[in-house]
C-alpha cells in the first residue's frame, strides 16, 4: 500500500511538473521565433542594401572605365587628335568586356551651338554631324552649365541669382588648375548619355574674350545595358542556389511616372508594388524610403549635384585617374531620367519570406516539443503498466503457488497415508488413489495452462485450420472438465442449433478455449451451479458468415469498471482476489489469445449479480453449407 501511495503521489507530481516544462519551452522557443526572425530580416535587409550598393559600383566602374578611356587629350593649342581619339577608341573596345557599350562618341563646342562633331573609327576622322533626336534637353543643360562656369570664373553671380557652384578641380603645386579642370562626367539617364566638359581654352580674340569648353558625350547602347550588363550584376549580386533570390528591375522616374528599363522576370517590380529597396543609380546612394529627391539644390540652373566631398588643393590625385573620376547626374527642372534600382524578394516581400520561415521553424519547434510530450507521456504511461505488470506478476506468482501447493500437499498426504500403513482397508486405498489421480490430473492442467499461454507470449501460434463440428469440440470440453462439473453438482445446459456448417478452426485450441470457459462459469457461478453451452449460425444477408458459440453462467458477474482488464493476464477482479475462489488468471488471456490465432473473436457480457456471457465467433469453413443436422438440447445436473 505504501509503495502504491507512493508511485501515485510521484505521478501526481511529475505530470505537472513535465507539463509545465513544455508550456515553458513552448513560450521560450515563440520568443525565440521571434527574435530569430527579427535578426533574419536585418540581416537580409543588410544583405540587400549590400548587393544593392555593389550593383551600382559595378556599373558605375563600367562606364567609368569607358569615359577613362575616351576622355581625348588637348593640345595646347586646345584642339583634340582625331587619330589619337580613334585609337583610344579602338585600344577600349578591344579590351572592354561589353565593347557595344559606347556606339558613339561626340564632341561639342560651347562656343557654337550648333557644331557637332562624331567620330568616325573608320576613317579616325571627326565629321560634322546634327544633334541626335531627344538630345535637346542635354545640349540646353549643358550649354547653361558652360555659361554658368564662365560667370563663376569672371567672379560675377548668375543672372538669375542662383548662388555660384565651383567644380572640384586639382590644384597643382603652384595653386594653378591643372591640364583637366573639371573631373566630372554627367550621365543623362533618360538618353542615356555621358557628357564631361574638357580643358577651356581662348576664345576668337586670342585670349582676350571668355573662354570657351569643349564637351565629350559618350552616347550609350541602351540594348547593351539592357541585354548583357544588367543581366550580368544580376546575376552576380542576387542570384542563389535555387536561381534568383530577388526580381530586378531598373525604373526610369520622370514627370509622366515610371518606365521600365530591364527587368529580370516577366512581370517587373513596378507591377508588384511595394518594393523591399531600392537604390539610385546615379548621385547619391539613397535607399528607397529613407530621402526624398527634393530641394532646390537638386534642380540648380547648373545642372549640379550638390557633391559632399569639399574642393582640396591638396588632393594630389593624378588628373583623369579612376580614384578622382565621379559620374553625377544631369538633373532637370522636371526630374526627367531618374533611374533606379528596385528589388522584389521572389517569396513575395521580405516580410512575408521571413514570416514563411518563422512559421516554418515553429512548426518543427512545435513539432518536436508534441513529440517529446508524446514520449513523455509514453515513459509515464509505460512506466505505470510495468508497475502495474510487476503486481500482477507477483499476484501471479502467488496464485500459481497457492494453486499448485493445494494438489501437491493432497498428493502428498495421501502417499504419507499409505507409505505408513495409515490406510489398510481396500476401500480407503482405493479411494486414495482416485484423490490422487484427481489432484494429479488438476496440477497438470495448471501446469499445461502456464505452459501454453507462455508458448503464445513468445511467439504467434500457427493453427492448421481445418473444417470442424463445433458439437464435436463442445462434447469434447464437456468430457474434459466432467470432474469440475460433477464435483461442483451443475446443471449444464447444451444447445447446438440444427444445419449448422462446419467452421475453419483447430480441434485442440477451441476445446481448449471451451474448457477455460466453462472451469471459469463454475468457479464463478455462485450458489446457482448452472453453465449454459450453445452454439448458433449468425446470417448476413441469408447466408450463414459465422458460429457464435456460447458459455454462461448466473453468477456473480462482472463489474463494468473491469470489463476493460478481464483480458489481461494475471489479472484478477479484486472481489474474488481475496475469497476462496482459486485461480492465476491466464484463462481468459489464454482463450482469447487461441481464438484471435484461429481468426475468430471472443466477446464478453456481464451484469454484476446475474451472471457473464462469453461468446467465440468463429467463421465458417470456406465453401462449405449448411447441413440438415437434428438440433440437440440437452439438460444435465451432475451430482
Amino acid at each position: 500500500m505504501k509503495h502504491a501511495i507512493k508511485d501515485r503521489l510521484l505521478l501526481w507530481v511529475a505530470v505537472p511538473v513535465l507539463a509545465a516544462v513544455l508550456a515553458v519551452l513552448a513560450v521560450l522557443q515563440y520568443r525565440w521565433s521571434g527574435q530569430v526572425s527579427v535578426a533574419t530580416r536585418s540581416q537580409m535587409q543588410s544583405n540587400l542594401k549590400i548587393a544593392l550598393m555593389g550593383f551600382r559600383q559595378d556599373l558605375t566602374r563600367e562606364l567609368a572605365v569607358a569615359c577613362l578611356e575616351l576622355r581625348p587629350a588637348v593640345d595646347d593649342s586646345g584642339r583634340i587628335n582625331p587619330a589619337r581619339l580613334s585609337q583610344q577608341f579602338q585600344h577600349w573596345q578591344q579590351a572592354a568586356a561589353h565593347p557595344s557599350l559606347v556606339s558613339h562618341v561626340y564632341l561639342w563646342d560651347s562656343s557654337n551651338v550648333s557644331h557637332l562633331t562624331v567620330l568616325d573609327p573608320s576613317s579616325e576622322q571627326m565629321e560634322t554631324a546634327i544633334w541626335p533626336a531627344g538630345f535637346e534637353p542635354l545640349r540646353e543643360r549643358i550649354q547653361q552649365i558652360s555659361a554658368h562656369q564662365i560667370l563663376a570664373r569672371q567672379g560675377r553671380p548668375p543672372a538669375n541669382g542662383a548662388p555660384t557652384h565651383r567644380f572640384h578641380g586639382h590644384a597643382g603645386r603652384s595653386g594653378g588648375h591643372s591640364r583637366d579642370l573639371f573631373p566630372l562626367w554627367f550621365v543623362d539617364q533618360s538618353l542615356p548619355a555621358i557628357a564631361s566638359p574638357l580643358r577651356p581654352r581662348s576664345g576668337p580674340d586670342n585670349g582676350a574674350g571668355p573662354p570657351a569648353t569643349t564637351w565629350v558625350i559618350l552616347q550609350m547602347s541602351p540594348g547593351t545595358l539592357e541585354k548583357e550588363i544588367f543581366p550580368e550584376l544580376t546575376q552576380k549580386y542576387f542570384s542563389g542556389p535555387s536561381g534568383l533570390d530577388y526580381q530586378i528591375t531598373v525604373l526610369q522616374n520622370n514627370s509622366a511616372g515610371q518606365s521600365v528599363v530591364y527587368s529580370s522576370a516577366a512581370r517587373s517590380v513596378q507591377d508588384n508594388a511595394p518594393v523591399d529597396a531600392a537604390l539610385n543609380l546615379f548621385g547619391s546612394p539613397l535607399l528607397h524610403g529613407e530621402l526624398a529627391l527634393q530641394g532646390p539644390e537638386m534642380f540648380a540652373p547648373q545642372g549640379l549635384a550638390p557633391s559632399n566631398r569639399p574642393a582640396s588643393g591638396d588632393d594630389k590625385r593624378a588628373p583623369g585617374s579612376d580614384r578622382g573620376l565621379r559620374i553625377e547626374p544631369l538633373f532637370y527642372p522636371q526630374a526627367q531620367g531618374f533611374w533606379e534600382v528596385a528589388a522584389r524578394h521572389q517569396g513575395g516581400s521580405l516580410d512575408a519570406v521571413v514570416s514563411s520561415l518563422r512559421w516554418r521553424n515553429l512548426g518543427l519547434s512545435f513539432g518536436v516539443l508534441v513529440v517529446l510530450a508524446i514520449t513523455m507521456a509514453m515513459v509515464v504511461i509505460t512506466s505505470q503498466r510495468a508497475r502495474r505488470l510487476a503486481m500482477l506478476q507477483m499476484d501471479f506468482v502467488a496464485g500459481v503457488s497457492h494453486e499448485l501447493r493445494t494438489p501437491l500437499a493432497v498428493i502428498s498426504s495421501a502417499a504419507e497415508n499409505i507409505a505408513h500403513g495409515v490406510v489398510a482397508d481396500k476401500g480407503q486405498l482405493v479411494r486414495y488413489g482416485a484423490t490422487i489421480v484427481k489432484q494429479s490430473r488438476q496440477l497438470s492442467q495448471l501446469v499445461d495452462q502456464v505452459l501454453v499461454f507462455a508458448a503464445t507470449q513468445q511467439q504467434s501460434q500457427r493453427y492448421q485450420l481445418r473444417p470442424l463440428d463445433v458439437a464435436e469440440a463442445i462434447d469434447a470440453a464437456l468430457e474434459n472438465t466432467a470432474g469440475v462439473l460433477n464435483g461442483g453438482a451443475v446443471t449444464v445446459e447444451r444447445h447446438v442449433e440444427p444445419g449448422l456448417p462446419p467452421v475453419a478452426a483447430d480441434f485442440g485450441a477451441l476445446t481448449q478455449c471451451l474448457q477455460n470457459l466453462i472451469t471459469n462459469a463454475v468457479k464463478y457461478g455462485g450458489e446457482r451451479r448452472w453453465v449454459g453451452i450453445s452454439a448458433v449460425a449468425v446470417r448476413e444477408g441469408g447466408a450463414v458468415r459465422e458460429l457464435a458459440l456460447t458459455v454462461e453462467d448466473r453468477g456473480i458477474g462482472i463489474a463494468s469498471s473491469e470489463m476493460k482488464h478481464i483480458f489481461d493476464p494475471f489479472y484478477r477482479s479484486p472481489a474474488v482476489a481475496g475469497s476462496n475462489i482459486h485461480g492465476t488468471g491466464l484463462g481468459l488471456p489464454l482463450a482469447r489469445t487461441l481464438i484471435e490465432a484461429m481468426r475468430g473473436r471472443l466477446t464478453v457480457e456481464s451484469e454484476l449479480g446475474k451472471g457473464t456471457k462469453f461468446t467465440i465467433h468463429l467463421v465458417v469453413a470456406e465453401g462449405e453449407q449448411a447441413v440438415g443436422v437434428p438440433s440437440e438440447t440437452r439438460a444435465a445436473t451432475s451430482s
